[in-house]
């Protein structure tokens, strides 16, 4: 029994060995690495003829080699720079103080990094905007196409189903839908003509009343018991009309006798609302492209970030450096770019964020199939017949009361007919009316894209820097003084006011252009999430319509009030969760291959000596117990 506890202790002595060896190992190739890499950077800096570095690691001679003057003057007349210093002792330049460049140089390489800015922050907003302008376009043409086929199914159902009525019916039909079409694309420009769409839907139906009450519901009518007065037979009246007297004795009596139920009060509240809701998406979308474009007119004037801009991008040059070598190091990029788009966005940034999150819902809201703007304008025609079908099943009753209001029927004469003919009808389609294919895949693009871009601008410094302009990290890289690692800090938020490259300017005001635009952000939100609302809960129309005008933005401080409690830091978001969990959160991770490549030739044997020991002492130790047993 001894024997065999000895030989299990025995094999993990020699595991443990074992162990000790392969750790040993790697750290070693690690060290070896290092020393080598060091070596070669050694090596290739002294065969550069540079010797030393100077203080500051600007060293114009090591691995992208230093140029002479006259060849960085040759890449700058190739970007329409002119150079006035010759490289031998002149002034030189403030911000880079670089040998090829004097202060006019600079002067008009800080022009050319600016313009190259705007150019691009341009080019990707127009981008932007094109999506929108799309969006926009193509849904209100569809909409449009929809209530042209819908007028063309109700005016079928009229012409077949309600043959009699058609002539007279025909022209309420059509201003119906076209008080539709107008009220879908309205703007502050092109009001809504006329009434707004709630009094025109009351309005057909208290004209609809004297046709049906004609042609489907008087027993004198249906039954063909009037007689023409001159010839005693019995008379076709399907075109006559009522006596205009008698006609509006009818219309006035419309609210009191409720002849279609609550049919009517139905469909203009759903219509009203769904119309309005869609109106008010477009307007959105189309006014969202709208400040996308206004910001081209935004251009850079801080001199910092001017300055920021002629140092990441040019002050290599004038210091002899190969600009195809010495590209900006990638954190760098992100700190200059989001120091400078403050111009372009200022608070823009987050009133953005929250109206292109408003308009996903609304979308989401508009376009249900339950009840959506699509689903409504398809059941128009459906719910028209519902409203007739009920004045005739209570047909008896609503005579009786007729006739107590405005008495007997009295009909125009013979020789006068109504409006229109059988002949102009609709002719009926074979199938039905084919609707127009809903663009379901191109809105839902046109969702994942503005939901993927709701933080824009923040996104557009990452875009600005993913180009081979610049370099992919932050290792061996032009830091804007000199060719070594970024480790400034890189600032998450536009206008950082700890930004290393761009100084925060806390005096700075926005400019009226600039608030003009976030209070109409702010106005086109409010509108937008009150349109998303559901049908019952979305008030007011017209207070709807109104928010989408430009306003003051007095939510501006709630705005700012809810950002406060969401960054508060109770810390209530550990509740329920495990040590581990926590622990992951709260401690950075170490990049281990960052912290490798710090690790000097000394010290990394040093540490391989350190660890060895640790390793092997308690297995010592072990050793002395077993041979003691």
């Amino acid at each position: 029994m001894p024997k065999s506890r000895g030989l299990r202790s025995g094999c993990s002595l020699a595991a443990s060995l074992a162990l000790i060896l392969c750790c040993t190992a790697l750290l070693a190739i690690e060290c070896d690495g290092s020393s080598v890499r060091n070596h070669r950077k050694a090596r290739e800096t002294t065969a550069a003829g540079g010797g030393a570095p100077p203080a500051g690691g600007s060293n114009p001679t090591d691995r992208s080699a230093a140029m002479s003057c006259e060849r960085v003057n040759n890449f700058f007349s190739s970007i329409n720079v002119t150079v006035n210093s010759n490289g031998q002792g002149g002034q030189r330049g403030l911000v880079c103080g670089g040998v090829c460049c004097d202060e006019e140089t600079e002067r008009q390489l800080q022009d050319k990094a600016t313009k190259n800015f705007e150019r691009l922050v341009k080019h990707h907003i127009r981008s932007q905007r094109s999506h929108w302008e799309q969006a926009a376009n193509m849904y209100k043409d569809y909409l449009l196409q929809l209530t042209r086929q819908s007028e063309n199914k109700t005016l079928i159902l009229f012409s077949t189903v309600y043959s009699k009525m058609s002539p007279l019916s025909r022209e309420p039909i059509r201003e119906l839908y076209e008080t539709i079409r107008l009220s879908l694309v309205a703007t502050d420009r092109v009001p809504l003509a006329g009434d707004d769409l709630a009094l025109v839907t009351s309005k057909f139906f208290r004209n609809l009343f004297p046709v049906a009450y004609h042609h489907a519901i008087h027993s004198d009518i249906l039954h063909g018991t009037e007689r023409d007065e001159r010839t005693g037979n019995p008379a076709d009246v399907g075109n006559r009309d009522f006596l205009s007297d008698y006609k509006n004795c009818l219309v006035h009596t419309y609210t009191d006798l409720k002849p279609f139920g609550m049919v009517p009060q139905q469909l203009s509240g759903s219509l009203v609302s769904t119309v309005s809701a869609a109106s008010v998406l477009l307007r959105a979308i189309r006014e969202g492209a709208e400040v996308l474009l206004k910001l081209e007119e935004v251009g850079v004037s801080a001199p910092s970030c001017r300055k920021a801009l002629l140092r990441m991008n040019y002050c290599g040059s004038c210091k002899r450096y190969n600009h195809l070598h010495a590209k900006p190091c990638a954190g760098l990029c992100q700190n200059v770019m989001r120091g400078c788009l403050i111009e372009y966005v200022g608070a823009l940034n987050k009133g953005w964020s929250t109206f292109t999150e408003a308009i996903v819902s609304l979308i989401s809201s508009v376009r249900s199939t339950v009840d959506g703007i699509e689903a409504e304008i398809k059941s128009l025609d459906a719910k028209l017949s519902n409203a007739i079908m009920h004045a005739m099943e209570i047909g008896p009753q609503l005579e009786k009361q007729v006739e107590q209001a405005c008495g007997k029927a009295a009909m125009m004469p013979f020789e006068y007919t109504a409006d229109g003919s059988f002949d102009d009808a609709p002719q009926t389609l074979a199938g039905g009316v084919k609707w127009t294919l809903a663009p379901d895949n191109e809105m839902l693009q046109f969702q994942m894209t503005i939901d993927n871009n709701k933080d824009l601008f923040m996104q557009l410094s990452t875009t600005l820097c993913d180009n081979e302009d610049y370099h992919l990290t932050d290792e061996d890289c032009w830091t804007g003084n000199s060719l070594s690692d970024y480790t400034q800090q890189i600032v998450t938020e536009i206008g950082d006011r700890y930004n290393p490259e761009v100084r925060y300017n806390a005096s700075a005001t926005v400019s009226p252009h600039m608030q003009t635009l976030v209070d109409r952000l702010i106005n086109l939100k409010t509108a937008v999430n009150k349109a998303s609302l559901p049908i019952t809960f979305r008030g007011d129309v017209d207070k709807m319509q109104s928010d989408m005008a430009e306003g003051s933005g007095d939510s501006y401080a709630s705005d700012d009030e809810e950002d406060g409690y969401m960054a508060s830091g109770s810390g209530d978001g550990f509740i329920g969760r495990s040590q581990d969990e926590i622990t992951k959160e709260i401690v950075p991770t170490i990049s281990q291959t960052g912290f490798a490549k710090r690790i000097s030739a000394h010290s990394c044997w040093s540490l391989l000596t350190v660890s060895s020991a640790a390793l092997a002492l308690p297995l010592l130790l072990m050793s002395d117990r077993f041979s003691r047993h």
